[in-house]
């Protein structure tokens, strides 16, 4: 046939509208399969030295359904009389979280973000910044607390050698976030100060407000000033950290309440065992997880994770065990308003 074998200038243009046909088919599965990341698995990024990628991390997010709008205000009961800051007997400060109803969940996320709903909260302290190495050090100290299981940073890759292979005990990084604890040890640590882990309700609502917002700071998608996390190659002009940073160092990406560090650095252990179908019976008052259970929550992502897995709604979408230890795990307690 002449359209066949004839000119070679309309053979060219044809191939290639069917490879942008089948790339295109190719595209829309990926988009029905949903397109979120893997589950989360604890390993080190291996840094990247070229920069002549650009890719964007952050799907569009829509985590204010219509439908579930705050119908008590919070703080509008029994707040009045309570500071908006304490300093606990370690030295602490810690800020408040007022009682209300926030939104907690997300359709934009994880299967085990939803169902989104309503949640009311009393009113409860939280440490304003991560636990730090000095912080826990004085806990081992007073005998109270085990030593962290690992005293390096940052990575569990046994063939690598870590960045800092004296972390934990060295002067140098007494203000960056313990890591390598257990929540046993987040827990004992908590208790020692006379203060306890956040349940799950109480963290996300520290995080993200009665807003409903996407991150601490709102829905501005992360960049380099707002926390510590990582990036693509070539996605900004400087590299990520690929370990974690003094806390406090990112003011910018503070919650509603002055929380920091709710997004980076270092995942947060709290009380709440976890169930990914947990959603589906939560409570609508004071939630705390299932009764049973080997595997406890994290929240906050870290300087490992991109920016999907350091929303405020994200539960991790993972199964961790209590007893288990993480380069990129710490701490941070809460505690109910002085009597």
């Amino acid at each position: 046939m002449r359209f066949c074998s004839g000119s070679k200038r309309l053979i060219f243009p044809i191939l290639a509208l069917c490879i942008f046909m089948i790339s295109g088919c190719s595209s829309a599965d990926a988009a029905e399969a949903g397109g979120l990341p893997t589950p989360f698995v604890y390993q080190t990024p291996i840094p990247i030295e070229r920069a002549d990628m650009t890719a964007t991390i952050w799907p569009p997010l829509l985590d204010t359904p219509a439908a579930l709008m705050i119908t008590r205000i919070p703080g509008e009961i029994g707040d009045s009389n309570l500071p908006a800051q304490i300093v606990d007997a370690h030295d602490v400060v810690m800020l408040l979280v007022p009682e209300g109803e926030f939104t907690m969940g997300s359709e934009a996320g994880y299967p085990d973000e939803v169902p989104v709903h309503p949640v009311w909260v009393d009113s409860f302290y939280i440490d304003r910044l991560e636990v730090t190495n000095r912080q826990y050090q004085d806990c081992v100290e007073a005998g109270a607390c085990s030593p962290p299981r690992r005293a390096d940073c940052c990575t569990e890759d046994p063939n690598r050698a870590p960045l800092w292979p004296t972390y934990f005990g060295n002067p140098e990084y007494d203000n960056y976030p313990v890591i390598f604890i257990t929540w046993f040890d987040a827990n004992d640590f908590c208790t020692w100060r006379g203060a306890r882990l956040a349940t799950e309700a109480e963290w996300e609502k520290a995080s993200r407000g009665d807003d409903a917002r996407i991150y601490p700071w709102g829905n501005e998608e992360p960049m380099p000033e707002l926390l510590n996390f990582t990036w693509l190659p070539g996605e900004f002009e400087v590299r990520p950290r690929y370990a974690t940073s003094p806390v406090g160092s990112y003011p910018k990406g503070a919650s509603p309440y002055g929380v920091l560090d709710l997004a980076g650095n270092v995942y947060e252990w709290l009380w709440d065992r976890y169930d990914a179908n947990y959603y589906e019976v939560s409570p609508y008052e004071n939630p705390t997880g299932p009764d049973t259970g080997d595997f406890r929550l994290t929240r906050g992502g870290s300087f490992f994770n991109q920016a999907f897995r350091n929303r405020s709604a994200n539960r991790n979408n993972a199964y961790i065990p209590a007893s288990s230890f993480h380069f990129d795990g710490g701490a941070r307690c809460a505690s109910d308003p002085p009597k």
